[in-house]
């Protein structure tokens, strides 16, 4: 028994030697070719030379392959020792690693293994590298400087002047089994999370709300392993200068939000592939944008998403949310194509030349964007879960070949189920925007096909009352509401045709006189056009046409002297049916010919 403890302190006192050798000659102290006894080191030892007050500390402390017991704790730097550089590489730590309030100028534990690391209030000159390592979690763990309780890694308002890297190495991969908590950090570098395997354990995966990053946040893919978080990611009000990058990343928290990055001031974000390794954009959860202010642009293709549920409040929706960019702002352009249901229990990705539309919300309700490129099949989730209401933009751009009028009219019927609007889900603001855009890039065409759509959705949802839709009924039927021209000539030329047959008929089949207006009538013999039919009296007109008649009366501004010169007096049984129907005319004739008047103005679009 004395002779192993004797042995142990020898194996400890030559293990203490190598560190200091190694800091004397700027080298690194390598324990990796020793065997178990004969790498372990006392955190207490690693402490007085961090700290340096036993005044040997000058030089990096760097170790490889080193099994440290006992909880890590150094006090700040004594005297005039200033920052140490501190570097662990394949090392094995029995305790947390508790780092708070204390100040260095790099540091760095690669391919370690340890319960947690607690850094709050921690202040690193430069990069603080995590890459490749492992832990396990606390529970309920007590630190003088911070409120830390259960997590993987404790960072909150950490200050770091270069970058933070969590990210998989090619020895070993990033793995965090509870929180990594960076609640309003100040980080001056890029934060690099790629590879990461992150697990809340029921808890938020990662918590960086009102975090400052002078970079990009990299969640992409690093050493052949993607990004996972199972829990919620979270950058509320956080301030990324840079990028947030999600390529290739999967996230995990189907009873919640998967991402949430309300208030988030960002250059950029990209939720796609990646291209390399052919691994799709995740998400089971809501992805939560409200309010974010994204300086460039935001994409989301080749994305597989299961929606989460709605949360409480008021600006609750109903249903299952997929993507919410409610009151975002978008400075540059908005990117959605090949998006896709995520199917349950998919270990690798399958191609699939027709993806299944994701049944949940895409909410951009107040969003302002200024311009949106799109795959109108495949960007957008399935009919009935899109909201556009009071989203504004400058430019719209559907990708793909066809007809641009059709693909503008399919996207805006993605808004309801089975593309067909009710009172209640109706909403004309997408469609007036919509149009807005279009006439105001000379597409004055394809704008006058939304507008008229839209009366056409406000007609079929039923908004109005059953009185209220006659009118607009008319004026569709007639002029599409003052937007067709060409229909609303149409329409009074075939009308002029009705009025035509109608006096035909009560004249040469049913004889019914027109007699002059200031002469007495003479005898006549009328002729249709092409001789088709003819009619001798002695009580007539002279000089009547039917067609020229019937044009004048629908014309009461324009005198073509056809009324003026004859009238048209029916006789006999049927006298008063034969007035009703030329009364009936005349007034809509009048009515006919002001609405072509009013729609070849313009007038009528307008009201």
């Amino acid at each position: 028994m004395a002779k192993s403890m004797d042995d142990r302190a020898v194996l400890e006192k030559a293990a203490r030697q190598r560190v200091l050798d190694a800091v004397n000659e700027r080298q690194v102290a390598d324990f990796s070719s020793l065997d178990g006894p004969g790498r372990r080191l006392s955190a207490r030892f690693l402490e007085r030379l961090i700290s340096g007050s036993s005044g040997t500390l000058c030089s990096p402390l760097r170790i490889r392959g080193a099994e440290i017991h006992g909880p890590l704790r150094p006090p700040p730097p004594a005297g005039k020792a200033g920052r140490p550089a501190v570097q662990f590489l394949n090392c094995t730590f029995t305790s947390p690693v508790d780092l708070s309030g204390a100040e260095f100028l790099v540091l760095r534990f690669v391919d370690c293994t340890m319960p947690a690391f607690i850094g709050a209030s921690l202040n690193v000159s430069a990069d603080l590298d995590l890459s490749g390592s492992t832990f396990a979690g606390v529970d309920n763990y007590e630190s003088e400087l911070s409120q830390v309780g259960t997590c993987a890694i404790h960072l909150s308002n950490a200050r770091l002047g270069g970058k933070l890297d969590f990210s998989s190495t090619e020895r070993s991969r990033f793995h965090a089994a509870g929180t990594i908590r960076m609640d309003g950090a100040q980080i001056d570098g890029e934060v690099r999370i790629s590879g990461a395997l992150l697990d809340g354990r029921g808890a938020a995966a990662l918590s960086a709300r009102s975090i400052t990053v002078g970079s990009n946040v990299d969640l992409g893919p690093s050493a052949n392993h993607r990004f996972e978080a199972n829990g919620e990611v979270i950058f509320a009000a956080a301030h990324i200068t840079g990028d947030l990058l999600c390529n290739g990343a999967r996230f995990i928290n189907p009873g919640g939000r998967a991402l949430h990055c309300e208030d988030l001031k960002v250059e950029s974000v990209t939720l796609s592939s990646h291209g390399e390794m052919g691994l799709p954009f995740e998400a089971a959860g809501r992805l939560n944008f409200l309010t974010a202010v994204v300086g460039g642009s935001f994409f989301m293709s080749n994305a597989k998403l299961a929606p989460g549920p709605d949360y409480e409040g008021l600006l609750r929706k109903g249903g299952p949310i997929a993507l919410n960019l409610q009151q975002a702002r978008i400075s540059n352009a908005l990117g959605l194509r090949n998006n896709a249901a995520l199917a349950e229990q998919q270990e690798a990705p399958v191609a699939d030349d027709s993806p299944t539309p994701v049944r949940g919300w895409f909410l951009l309700a107040g969003a302002q964007i200024n311009s949106i490129v799109d795959d109108v099949a495949t960007g957008w989730p399935a009919d009935g879960f899109l909201d556009l209401d009071g989203a504004t933009y400058a430019r719209i751009r559907h990708m793909g070949a066809g007809d641009l009028s059709a693909k503008h009219i399919a996207w805006l019927c993605r808004q309801f189920p089975g593309g067909k609007p009710t009172s209640a889900t109706f909403r004309p603001q997408p469609y007036e925007e919509l149009s807005r855009v279009l006439r105001q890039h000379g597409l004055t065409r394809e704008a006058n096909v939304i507008a008229v759509e839209k009366i056409r959705m406000r007609l079929a949802a039923r908004v109005d009352s059953r009185w209220a839709r006659l009118f607009p009924n008319i004026l569709m039927l007639i002029s599409q509401y003052g937007y067709s021209t060409s229909r609303a000539v149409l329409s009074f030329l075939v009308f002029v045709l009705f009025g035509t047959l109608m006096y035909a008929t009560a004249l040469f089949f049913f004889q019914q006189p027109f007699l002059p207006v200031e002469m007495d009538p003479e005898p006549v013999t009328y002729r249709f056009a092409f001789d088709i039919a003819q009619h001798s009296t002695e009580r007539g007109c002279p000089g009547l046409d039917v067609m020229h008649y019937a044009l004048d009366a629908a014309l009461p501004v324009i005198d073509l002297a056809q009324d003026l010169r004859c009238r048209f007096t029916p006789e006999g049984s049927f006298r008063g049916v034969w007035l009703m129907l030329h009364s009936l005319y005349v007034i809509a004739g009048a009515a006919l010919s002001a609405v072509v008047v009013l729609t070849l103005t313009g007038v009528l679009r307008e009201d």
